[in-house]
């Protein structure tokens, strides 16, 4: 093995995540498009059912004042600043897109002291960055690791940095456990999602060492959740349109149509994943 080949890999990742996060801001998440997005998830979400959801997931996790968050690709900061205002909890939240990270950050600027002061903001590759071990009490994720193609090695990061005991959540996107259309291997493909099903999913943060995972297909609520929000957007129409294009209007409305169809024909899934260290 030659010498360099380290440094070389070394470059080859860094040059990997330039490159995603090149795309990641020039096309799905360039400004315009996040803001779009929050338009049908609510001010300061990127992540399917927005506050909602967030509220009803964290419940789960049993916060407490002075709790430490790690949010893996934080969007915009909604369940960051929603779990240090309802929960008190210190939030840690990382993404790698940079107009996420900046949008979050203006909003964290609006925010009363004490949200303010719980919640911080970094744009890092979750993939290659340090993590302090035993350091946090939960690391939590939303509709983020899909991009990712090594789940089981970062999940062995976030094993590391969770305290013991600590606490494991993940929603994200899978794929149903069947033949696919050809129309939805085209839309991963285009995404350069990298998809499980969600049983497959659960085994992989299982694999990765973690205990009592607890994997849910909570598809049904995902398909709910997006017939809710399309009748919400309809409803804005007149203010969206005004804002942005009916051209934008008519992207996110087809979009959000094509994911009740994914979802209702079995070719794609929503989990939600739970774990503890």
């Amino acid at each position: 093995m030659p010498a360099d080949s380290g440094l070389d890999q070394e470059k080859s990742g860094g040059e990997k995540k330039r490159m995603l996060q090149m795309w990641l801001d020039q096309n799905q998440y360039s400004r315009k498009g996040i803001l779009r997005y929050e338009a049908i998830f609510g001010r300061t979400y990127v992540s399917v059912g927005g506050e909602e959801t967030t509220k009803d997931f964290t419940r789960e996790l049993c916060l407490a004042p002075g709790m430490k968050v790690l949010d893996i690709g934080c969007g915009t900061g909604g369940s960051a600043f929603y779990m240090a205002r309802r929960y008190g909890a210190d939030v840690h939240g990382v993404d790698l897109a940079s107009n996420m990270i900046a949008i979050a950050q203006d909003y964290r600027v609006e925010m009363e002291a004490e949200v303010k002061h719980r919640v911080q903001f970094y744009i890092e590759d979750a993939t290659i960055m340090s993590y302090p071990k035993d350091f946090y009490d939960v690391v939590y994720s939303r509709d983020t690791i899909l991009h990712i193609d090594d789940k089981e090695e970062l999940f062995k990061k976030f094993l590391y940095t969770l305290k013991p005991g600590g606490k494991l959540m993940i929603s994200d996107y899978c794929h149903g456990d069947q033949e696919h259309s050809e129309q939805f291997k085209a839309y991963v493909a285009q995404r350069g999602y990298k998809l499980e099903t969600v049983m497959g999913y659960g085994a992989v943060i299982k694999k990765a060492g973690f205990r009592n995972v607890v994997p849910m297909d909570k598809t049904g609520l995902m398909v709910d959740v997006l017939k809710r929000e399309l009748s919400k957007f309809s409803s804005i129409k007149g203010k969206f349109v005004d804002m942005f294009s009916l051209d934008d209007y008519e992207y996110i409305e087809e979009g959000w149509q094509a994911k009740v169809l994914r979802c209702s024909a079995g070719d794609q899934a929503w989990g939600l994943f739970t774990a503890t260290k």
